[in-house]
């Protein structure tokens, strides 16, 4: 049989239980609020029962009882799998905001369809030559035609600085993107070494964990990773090949490198020096939003260039109002003043385009004739000119067999189904994120109502392990003082 004692051992241990569920639920409302936090949880076990078998045990056989309770540990309630769940699906938010965000800013360079568009003034462009083949004589249209061919050259200077600007801005957003990544591996490299330590000691760092998983959170948006846990409580974080990719290996940090391949127009990433593939999140997105700029950019040089090519080689063929021939209309002077070509092969024409100065200084310089004789001048010759207006239905070959007009709608209807798509499938991505955080908050955060409801349940079992010590001490008072007592 069980010593005299024996009950205040059980009572004790099941006031120390309940105490510490009573803490633990006292921490989880206090971290109701705190962001990346875990509702913890006491995990209860009866302790071994009595006496243990065996062949002398006392009192015999037939018979065991309880001791109590113990309490085992204090676990966080999370789930691994839809943690990882979570951070992919977050990865891929990332991604789409930011080419939702940029091919945006590109939509409003070009401001299709509206009054004030490139695609506008390509129109009026061409109505001026148009105009101008009809009263080739009349200085107020060549004006005309000159004003509308600085507007739209200016247009497509304007839309090269815009297009390069968020390009600038792209290679900002990278850098310090890639500033983040690093400053957070260091952050979870400086929690693991505070980890293996408590870890090492025998004590579970709940909390300390939790900070890690939230930084792991917040990487997870910038960039796709996988993770393996160490023995000693660390984690290696990894980019990639697991040989190569190590971004945090226990408390060793290797930094992150961007760097642009002028050549393909995209960024190489790397860790140690070696190159690592990224194919999610927002270094993901701001890299393929980089790429996809420059497409543009290319668009739009190719139309200009092609354009004033055009334009230049059909103007040449034409007469000015003293016979002049041979003279280019879209032109510049460089440095050492001479006039220089704008045709196919400039490089970043959409940059540089201009009204061949000459022209602007004297609009009668612009070749609206088709034929010039000298003894017999005709002035209100506007062939060349109606030759020029006619382009604008010409197909090019290196605009895919397109007129100028059409090409320049077909590469911004695509951007328009391109944004269209990254915002459809960034609001999509918000509903798949939202939907998973919602799953994981009701396994992993607090309720107030179920911790209240837990606290009372330990309150009432702490009390009544108490009120179990009080009768044990009053059966003893009545076996010391009352039994054997005569009157």
């Amino acid at each position: 049989m069980p010593g005299t004692f024996f009950g205040f051992n059980t009572a004790l241990r099941g006031m120390q239980a309940q105490q510490r569920g009573i803490y633990t639920t006292s921490h989880n409302i206090a971290n109701a609020n705190t962001e990346g936090y875990t509702r913890q949880q006491v995990v209860l076990a009866a302790t071994p029962a009595y006496p243990v078998p065996a062949m002398n045990r006392p009192g015999g056989q037939g018979w065991q009882i309880g001791t109590g309770v113990d309490s085992q540990e204090t676990r966080r309630l999370r789930d691994e799998f839809l943690d990882t769940q979570i951070r992919r699906e977050t990865g891929s938010l990332g991604q789409w905001q930011q080419i939702q965000d940029v091919l945006q800013q590109v939509e409003v360079v070009f401001n299709e369809p509206s009054d004030t568009g490139l695609s506008t003034l390509m129109s009026q462009f061409w109505a001026a030559w148009q105009e101008l083949s009809k009263n080739a004589e009349s200085s107020p249209v060549r004006t005309t035609v000159v004003e509308t061919a600085n507007a739209l050259a200016e247009a497509f200077n304007h839309s090269y600085q815009q297009l390069t600007t968020i390009q600038d801005d792209i290679d900002q957003s990278i850098a310090l993107k890639v500033t983040e990544v690093n400053s957070i591996a260091q952050q979870i490299a400086d929690l693991n070494g505070q980890i293996k330590n408590i870890v090492a000691a025998g004590d579970q760092p709940n909390d300390l964990i939790d900070q890690r998983d939230l930084l792991l959170d917040k990487l997870s948006k910038i960039i796709d990773f996988t993770t393996t846990k160490n023995s000693d409580g660390s984690i290696t974080v990894i980019l990639g090949n697991v040989n190569t990719g190590k971004l945090v290996d226990g408390t060793t940090v290797q930094n992150l490198t961007a760097t642009l391949d002028a050549s393909n127009k995209e960024f190489l990433f790397a860790l140690g020096g070696n190159n690592i593939d990224v194919s999610n999140g927002e270094l993901f997105g701001l890299n393929k939003a980089y790429g996809t700029v420059s497409t543009y950019l290319d668009n739009l040089n190719t139309l200009v260039g092609n354009l004033a090519d055009a334009i230049n080689q059909q103007h040449k063929q034409g007469y000015d109002l003293k016979g002049n021939t041979n003279v280019p209309f879209f032109a510049y002077k460089d440095s050492s003043g001479s006039l220089v070509e704008i045709d196919k092969y400039t490089s970043g024409a959409a940059a540089i385009i201009q009204v061949n100065p000459d022209i602007i200084d004297d609009v009668s310089k612009i070749a609206a004739a088709g034929t010039w004789d000298a003894t017999n001048p005709t002035q209100g010759d506007g062939s060349n000119a109606l030759k020029i207006a006619q382009l604008q239905n010409t197909q090019t070959a290196d605009l895919s067999n397109a007129t100028f007009d059409d090409y320049y709608k077909n590469f911004t209807a695509k951007l328009g189904v391109d944004a269209n798509e990254a915002t459809r499938m960034t609001t999509n991505q918000g509903v798949l994120v939202d939907q998973l955080n919602n799953r994981k908050d009701s396994i992993s955060g607090v309720s107030l109502d179920e911790e209240m409801a837990s606290m009372l349940q330990y309150q009432r079992a702490f009390e009544a392990s108490a009120r179990m010590i009080t009768t044990l001490d009053s059966m003893l008072d009545k076996i010391i003082n009352g039994m054997g007592v005569t009157r």
